[in-house]
């Protein structure tokens, strides 16, 4: 069984793990240990707080009080461990409070003058509570000693992430210490390099690693271990702070800088020799900005947004580009990141799209595992709206025991607080219907980023619903696809006289066997859901 280690950082770090865990979700990551870090000074981010609702969803659908494995050939087959860190800048939320720069200057002038020479006396006083806002000198700094501090404190339980744990960074550099002694674990890292937290961290994180194993008394040889990440550039722009936003909160981050800040991330990460002998790949790409109304200090409704619950950006598909730059990473061979990491050679890898406007799921993986994505998403999809719609209902009717016209039982033993979290997890994946209205969720999103209509992976009909009634009449057997792509034909025949798509999928569900090697009720039904889907739309399962 694999074990992988992934890391991110920052806002944009937080968007790309929630696109990671849809990607294991699918079935991207199948028999596979996946160790998830959340790492963030800002806790209360609304994209933090989306990602913790979604990783939750996915555990409990795993099963709720029960051990957890990893499976093969089926959705949610990855077996999540989740582990978050944010410095406590709660009570010293400052660079002046925390080192005590003021009564430093006073007293002892010359300590005080290296402090001079680095920071502005801004960048000495805004709030740390919401970022470190491009100020990366200061963030790399600041997050480092942290992880530190973090790891030296013997009052902090080393939890493990385990059975819907969320576990510390204690746990997560035990993990990959165990991991170093039996084998070659590789650890990607994702997050920007135009803003504050995911550039200063990026250059520091494998070197605290290793500092915060040493105060854990635990030492990691990181010979052993190959790292990667992302170099992720500006893709998204928001309206300037005014004056008074600016004077209160000392320092934003603006976007009109955020092409200059990659551009120098870029060049010191080129020069680093800490960076160049830890990393063997790095992933650079980006896109043209795009306005994000509620990016961090956007202006909503008259107020300066810095962080917090209000940051709670869409996602975009850039930050499914950055997962399946981790995909690639982690299936990659020995024998190429062995070779770079001998030659201290670091790899930078692009990828670019047809001119087309279109987005197809080979520019994501490539032609060799183009349809193993496109089995995966669409058949995921697929599923998504027999949970999601009440004419449907087919894993909640099957827990209750209720199906019509045809009776499939041994599920009605499923726990409720599972159906419950699966349902949820497609809401957040795909949509949530609220009264009669439809709320977007992630799919949704990234698809909107991409220009919306027929451009983006799957049919546009799939992205067109608004409206209770109109998913409810939506014909997602037919349109699944995108229109004059490889894949429009893979549907399945409903009858001679147009049958109904449920009552096709039924016929053909009674017909798979169950699986014999899955114990949890919740995963043997997903799994017979995705055997039946396989064979329905023609793809192999």
């Amino acid at each position: 069984m694999a074990q992988i280690f992934v890391i991110g950082i920052g806002g944009t770090g937080m968007r790309c793990i929630e696109a990671f865990t849809h990607l294991c979700a699918i079935g991207m990551f199948d028999n596979t240990d996946v160790h998830l870090l959340a790492l963030d000074t800002d806790k209360d981010n609304g994209n933090f707080t989306r990602l913790k609702n979604l990783k939750e969803a996915y555990i409990k659908t795993k099963g709720v009080n029960k051990k957890q494995f990893a499976l093969q050939d089926t959705f949610f087959s990855a077996n999540l461990h989740y582990y978050q860190f944010s410095p406590d800048y709660s009570r010293q939320s400052t660079f002046d409070i925390l080192y005590d720069y003021s009564q430093t200057k006073r007293n002892d002038p010359n300590k005080s003058s290296i402090a001079d020479l680095l920071f502005t006396d801004n960048a000495k006083e805004f709030d740390l509570k919401h970022g470190y806002r491009a100020q990366t000198h200061l963030g790399s700094m600041l997050m480092y000693h942290s992880i530190l501090a973090e790891a030296e404190d013997s009052d902090v339980t080393n939890l493990k992430g385990e059975g819907g744990k969320t576990g510390n960074i204690k746990g997560f550099i035990d993990e990959l210490a165990n991991a170093c002694q039996s084998g070659s674990p590789r650890v990607f890292i994702l997050g920007s390099i135009f803003g504050g937290t995911g550039a200063s961290s990026i250059p520091i994180i494998p070197k605290a690693l290793i500092e915060g194993a040493k105060k854990m008394g635990v030492a990691i040889d990181l010979s052993t271990a190959y790292f990667g990440a992302t170099l992720l550039t500006s893709y998204f722009s928001f309206p300037s702070p005014n004056a008074t936003d600016l004077a209160n909160q000392k320092v934003i981050a603006t976007s009109d800088k955020f092409a200059l800040n990659s551009q120098a991330a870029m060049m010191f990460y080129e020069v680093d020799e800490t960076v160049k002998k830890t990393y063997q790949r790095f992933y650079m790409m980006g896109t043209e900005a795009m306005e994000r109304v509620r990016s961090g200090g956007a202006v909503v409704e008259g107020k300066t947004i810095t962080g917090g619950k209000d940051q709670a950006n869409d996602s975009h598909y850039i930050e499914l580009l950055s997962a399946f730059a981790a995909w690639d990473f982690f299936n990659s061979t020995d024998e190429d990141l062995s070779h770079l990491k001998e030659k201290r050679k670091l790899e930078y890898l692009y990828r670019t799209f047809d001119d087309n406007g279109k987005i197809t799921f080979e520019d994501f993986v490539g032609s060799e595992k183009k349809t193993e994505f496109a089995k995966r998403l669409g058949m995921f999809t697929a599923m998504s709206y027999l949970i999601l719609l009440d004419k449907y209902d087919f894993f909640g009717q099957a827990q209750r025991g209720e199906l019509t016209r045809v009776k499939i039982e041994g599920y009605n033993d499923i726990l409720k607080d599972e159906t419950d979290a699966l349902n949820h997890f497609m809401s957040l994946a795909h949509f949530a219907v609220v009264g009669e209205a439809v709320q977007d969720g992630w799919l949704r999103q990234i698809h909107r980023s991409a220009g919306g209509g027929d451009k983006f992976l799957l049919g546009a009909g799939v992205f067109g619903c608004n409206s209770k009634r109109e998913c409810g009449n939506f014909d997602f057997n037919k349109e699944l696809f995108q229109r004059g792509s490889e894949f429009e034909s893979n549907k399945f025949s409903t009858g001679l006289l147009g049958g109904s798509i449920y009552d096709s999928f039924v016929k053909k569900f009674i017909t798979i066997d169950e699986p014999a090697n899955i114990t949890n009720k919740c995963e043997k039904l997903i799994k017979r859901t995705y055997d039946t889907l396989c064979q329905l739309y023609n793809f192999k399962s």
